[in-house]
């Protein structure tokens, strides 16, 4: 009886624990989930800057749906055994037979996904489409540096002398500055003026606009009353991010606030500045200047940073010494590239292996990096509607 009592301890012992099999951990599982769907996000955008870095297309996949069955059945009775005197020995022992007396443990999981590849027509008219202030003004108030911003979204600007009314024209043309890492002598222009651009205050501010042409009896700059408004977004200085030094060099009405916050639309005025720099190492000082800056689409963003990565040379942040924004000195983007081996998951926030070479950025520290991540899929998700999401291809990965 006392080995027949420890079988039956040892069965109901197996019984508790299948109930901990079964049930899991629900929480557990979700942010497993929620994890690997992080590690896949990504994973692709750092796929896609090796690709830039290669000059190659680059893709994108949405990942639509997930979902997961588990099943754990565990079935275990008592062993078949005689009570009894003068018992056969094949009587006395226990054993697990068929029917009633079997036991087993049954555990199956799948787990199904949806991708769906971005490829429609109005995806790619946001992808490849040049950035609008409001996507900026979007950008700028978020908390990201505005320096950071400025070297992802602007293309070039454009430098012109405005010459004073009866004055000789200037003999010195327009000028075009790239954002250029690959162009060190047009590039150390453009950082100069990213540095005067970051002391004077450079943002963006959004106002109100009418959709249509503004009626007759509207007075000059204001909205026409029957006209339905919307939001949009200019270039402008902001006085509490300005060092006091430079605001004189600002004229009235280039300041945050200072134009009407209900007005017509003026796609010229909203992209371009005027400024006059007193620096005296800055050959255009004491003129006024007239300064339109163009922006990037979000498919040149991949590509000027994969030209950076390709490069090996760091654009590094500069920490201005500015009243209300602390910018810590690091690069904009720091991937690390081993050419011809992979890199160790371990010390990388995320890591992939292209063409042969190793691709990781950094756990520790490349801050600007992961914002840039960031960055790059709200931007892409902001271009996305429902009809960018295809009909999509179930994939199963059974175990």
């Amino acid at each position: 009886m006392t080995k027949t009592g420890g079988r039956l301890a040892a069965t109901c012992a197996m019984l508790l624990l299948t109930g901990c099999i079964a049930v899991g951990k629900i929480d557990r599982r979700a942010g497993t989930f929620d994890e690997q769907v992080a590690d896949v996000s990504n994973n692709a955008l750092l796929l896609n800057l090796a690709r830039a870095s290669h000059q190659e297309p680059v893709y994108f996949l949405a990942l639509n749906q997930l979902s997961a069955t588990g099943v754990t059945d565990f079935r275990a009775a008592p062993p078949q055994f005689y009570l009894g005197p003068n018992l056969p020995a094949i009587d006395k022992i226990a054993t697990f037979g068929t029917g009633m007396g079997s036991a087993y443990l049954d555990n199956s999981t799948n787990t199904q996904f949806q991708v769906s590849v971005l490829g429609s027509k109005d995806f790619y008219n946001g992808l490849l489409a040049a950035l609008d202030l409001r996507d900026v003004d979007l950008l700028l108030h978020q908390g990201y540096s505005r320096e950071l911003i400025f070297y992802l979204v602007i293309e070039k600007a454009r430098i012109t002398v405005v010459t004073p009314p009866g004055a000789p024209e200037s003999p010195v043309g327009p000028q075009v500055v790239y954002n250029d890492p690959t162009n060190p002598q047009s590039f150390a222009l453009f950082q100069y003026y990213i540095k005067e651009a970051m002391e004077h205050g450079l943002t963006t501010e959004t106002f109100e606009a009418p959709n249509d042409v503004a009626s007759d009896t509207a007075a000059p700059g204001e909205a026409s009353q029957t006209s339905a408004l919307s939001i949009q977004a200019e270039l402008c200085y902001d006085k509490s991010l300005a060092l006091p030094a430079d605001l004189p060099d600002i004229p009235k009405g280039s300041f945050c606030g200072d134009k009407p916050a209900v007005r017509r639309d003026d796609s010229d005025s909203t992209t371009t500045l005027d400024v006059t720099l007193h620096d005296k190492s800055f050959p255009l000082h004491d003129q006024q200047l007239k300064i339109e800056v163009t922006t990037r689409s979000i498919y040149e963003i991949y590509y000027y940073l994969g030209r950076i990565i390709h490069s090996g040379k760091a654009v590094e942040l500069q920490p201005f010494n500015l009243p209300a924004e602390t910018i810590p000195q690091e690069p904009l983007i720091d991937i690390r590239v081993n050419n011809g081996a992979v890199f160790p998951q371990a010390g990388c926030f995320t890591a992939i292996s292209y063409e042969g070479d190793g691709f990781c950025v950094p756990r520790e520290g490349a801050r600007n990096t992961k914002r840039v991540f960031g960055i790059l899929n709200a931007l892409l998700a902001l271009k996305q509607s429902v009809s960018d999401l295809p009909t999509t291809q179930n994939v199963r990965v059974q175990q």
